[in-house]
């Protein structure tokens, strides 16, 4: 591995100093050419935020974040933030989450839920689980497990901390916003971009093809941008099985995907004052099996299983396809009136979602019914969602020392987890009849879940540079659901009717800023944030299910929901510009405090559920530094400390105080390195670097009990790094070539065991990876 790092980084050190030898002897660089450095951020407002107050100086390489509800440079915001432009996700060939997430100071993530569609999450300062974290695709509130490939972004902002004032629910860790560019009415302009690379363990290339077209159709008044995307990746993945008359045979191709997206989007200004902007987006993409590594593991062990990935083989006993589709149409509509004294804004999203996972269930099944020999049969698990939310927000812009945001929200999402009926003909016959069906399991368990808030912050500069900020958000939120169960796992039929929980209550926000000029502050924050209850599945009595509650002191009707759970963040940081900008840091310290932990409990009878347990404590520090050291060149380094911990445990939890909190890294950092230099009077060549390091972390997702202690044996995820790299010219400031490399190292990150849609098979986990070493070329034309 070191090995590895220091011969790339001598390539592309030397690479960057021969074009800065080259360059020597061309004239003095344009401010054309400094405007193209990777950190800059021509224009980052969108639909609803209020201009930021002009840079003192015109600062080229600033990075403008809307985190506020309002535009500000990064710099200024009295938050921790890390914000990546369109120009470094260029840079990094970033298509995928995984592509900048790893690169995020305590930023870290897992496959919590069921399947690999639907199942990820995303956790933030160590609070981690499913909906901690609130995902954005511009103003409309998305699942976090969403993965919209990363094509028409301007930048994305992760905001760290409760976000529960101005971002709601699902924010208790932080915020992710993907940030779109926006459809322009005075001008033509567009991009096309084409992508063929190869990576290990494939028997075909990957290759990518979008674009974008911007068209102004009244000049001035409106104008309509469309986005294209065409994408393949091949399987890295092997199925290896037995064939009938012995001897094996092996399938290569394994976890293909392709994806099929487009954007239309308008701005229609009635005024110049008022605008609509409409737009819809969709994304397509399909799997012809599991991008799942195979890793032995001793369930019956008292010390960690370490997660290890060895192989990219799927062993089975026989041949059953495995498959995942994606399938979501995002449909938006944001009003903006500007007026002298602020913005009023309304932003309407319709948003539905077809997920599928069909997952061999094979070896469980002949396991769990004590088969002589295997049946081949694959479960069916599908997610749709539909929902809808609206949002009315002002961000003011008077004169004086005060300004507000405040606004309406109100979401309607409906959800379900249903399984067709899984019929495995022969099973009854296999079992000597004593199932008497061959109808194993069918599941339909809809919900549906309401939020009402309203919120304001007020930012009141009551002396000289120093600003009070207090916000509050008053909530409710009511989740409605019913669950059915047929087959031989629910005794033939079980049925909870509907019922609702209902909950209310407020997050409060307070902080103080002190500027002592533009770019250099330091802050206080103390905020609250909440993650709403949801439906628990049924509990089986035919397996003991309801004597194994009885035994955490529930009833099956007291735990038929989980309740909401939330933090109380305390954070300072400090924020400096230097060296005439050339030099930009900011650093935060953090600690939260975590009550009433929504937690997953196995019970005995094979079933888990959610419960109320406990609290933690998260602490730790982030620090993000970037320089321009000399012109065209570009360092930026980032890195977290996180001390995620359990402090109190009850109903059914089997962790024990002082116990890690799951999926949580302790340590990660990234380093990047950009050099552009004019190579003639026509040609820019550039060349990009950057290298992230995650440490290990423990799962409790398919982790087994000690029986001497009962307590969880967690499993461990190693750390891992990767690294990336990228060089090439750019002609006429229109054409670029370039040549890249991703996972250079050819790293096997264990991201996550994953909970499996019917039961992990004994002695084998599946484990989330990473892609493989990849090489490629790509080709753009802008205009």
């Amino acid at each position: 591995m070191a090995k590895s790092f220091l011969y790339s980084s001598t390539i592309l050190v030397s690479a960057a100093l021969s074009m800065h030898t080259q360059a020597m002897a061309q004239t003095a660089p344009s401010s054309a050419t400094v405007s193209a450095m990777p950190s800059a951020d021509a224009d980052a407002s969108s639909a609803g935020d209020e201009a930021p107050r002009a840079a003192e100086p015109s600062d080229p390489n600033d990075i403008v974040v809307t985190a506020s509800r309002r535009a500000q440079s990064l710099q200024d915001v009295p938050m921790s933030i890390t914000a990546v432009s369109g120009q470094t996700l260029e840079n990094k060939v970033a298509t995928t989450f995984f592509d900048y997430a790893a690169s995020i100071p305590n930023l870290s993530f897992a496959v919590a839920g069921v399947g690999p569609s639907s199942g990820r999450s995303i956790a933030v300062r160590g609070i981690s689980d499913v909906n901690t974290t609130g995902f954005y695709i511009d103003d409309s509130p998305l699942s976090e497990s969403l993965d919209p490939k990363i094509l028409d972004v301007e930048r994305i902002e992760v905001l760290r901390g409760p976000q529960g004032t101005l971002y709601g629910a699902r924010s208790l860790g932080g915020t992710v916003r993907l940030i779109t560019i926006q459809p322009d009415a005075s001008e033509v302009s567009g991009r096309f971009h084409a992508a063929l690379s190869t990576t290990h363990n494939t028997d075909r290339p990957n290759y990518q093809i979008d674009g974008a077209i911007n068209l102004p159709i009244v000049q001035d008044r409106i104008g309509v941008r469309l986005v294209g995307l065409h994408q393949r990746d091949a399987g890295y993945f092997t199925r290896t099985f037995d064939v009938a008359g012995g001897g094996t045979r092996t399938l290569r191709n394994i976890g293909q995907s392709r994806t099929d997206g487009f954007s239309a989007a308008a701005v229609i200004k009635l005024t110049d004052n008022l605008s609509v902007t409409p737009r819809i987006l969709y994304q397509n993409s399909r799997l012809n099996g599991y991008q799942l590594a195979d890793v032995p593991v001793n369930n019956a062990s008292t010390t960690p299983n370490v997660l290890v990935v060895r192989s990219l083989d799927q062993r089975r006993g026989s041949d059953v396809p495995e498959s995942t589709t994606d399938r979501w149409l995002l449909g938006t509509v944001d009003v903006k009136l500007s007026t002298s004294y602020g913005s009023f804004t309304s932003a309407t999203t319709l948003f539905r979602r077809r997920a599928r996972d069909v997952e061999d269930q094979t070896d469980f099944i002949a396991s769990a019914f004590g088969l002589p020999e295997a049946i081949p049969t694959s479960l069916d698990v599908r997610s749709p969602v539909n929902s809808f939310s609206q949002e009315l927000r002002f961000a003011s812009a008077f004169k004086g020392p005060v300004q507000i945001v405040a606004g309406l929200f109100y979401s309607n999402t409906r959800s379900n987890q249903m399984s067709p009926p899984n019929i495995i003909p022969g099973i009854d016959a296999a079992t000597g009849g004593a199932l008497g069906t061959d109808f194993i399991y069918s599941k339909d368990w809809p919900t549906r879940q309401k939020d009402y808030a309203a919120y304001g912050e007020v930012n009141w500069e009551f002396l000289p540079s120093l600003t009070a900020i207090v916000g509050a958000r008053v909530f409710k939120n009511e989740t409605t659901s019913s669950i059915t169960g047929r087959g031989v796992v629910y005794g033939g039929f079980d049925q909870r009717p509907e019922q609702t929980l209902k909950e209310s209550g407020v997050t409060p926000k307070f902080s103080l800023q002190y500027e002592f000029s533009r770019g250099n502050q330091v802050y206080a924050t103390v905020a609250k944030g909440f993650r709403p209850g949801g439906p628990n599945q049924l509990f089986p009595e035919i397996f003991g299910c309801t004597t194994d509650l009885a035994a955490v002191g529930l009833t099956p009707d007291q735990a038929a929901f989980f309740k909401s759970d939330s933090v109380w963040s305390y954070e300072a940081g400090a924020k400096a510009t230097m060296f005439d900008r050339r030099l930009r840091a900011s650093i935060a310290g953090f600690r939260i405090d975590w009550n009433n932990i929504q937690q997953k409990v196995q019970l005995q009878c094979g079933f888990d559920f959610k419960n109320n347990s406990g609290t933690a404590r998260s602490q730790g520090v982030e620090l993000e530094i970037s320089a321009n050291p000399f012109e065209g060149m570009t360092i930026s380094a980032g890195g977290g400390y996180v001390d995620a911990k359990f402090t109190g445990l009850s109903g059914g939890s089997k962790f024990k105080a002082g116990d890690r909190v799951p999926q949580v890294p302790k340590w990660n950092f990234n380093l990047n390195a950009d050099y552009r230099r004019d190579l003639g009077s026509s040609l820019e060549g550039f060349v990009h670097w950057d290298y992230a390091y995650v440490g290990s972390s423990n799962s409790s997702i398919n982790a087994n009990v000690n029986p001497a202690t009962g307590r969880l044996v967690p499993r461990i995820r190693p750390s891992y790094e990767i690294m990336n790299a990228r060089i090439g010219v750019m002609i006429d400031r229109r054409y670029e070539l370039a040549v890249f490399a991703k996972n250079l190292t050819d790293e096997r990150a264990s991201l996550s065991d994953i909970t499996a849609a019917a039961v992990e098979a004994p002695g084998r986990t599946r484990v989330t990876i990473n892609q493989p070493r990849t090489f490629g070329a790509e080709i753009r034309y802008s205009f």
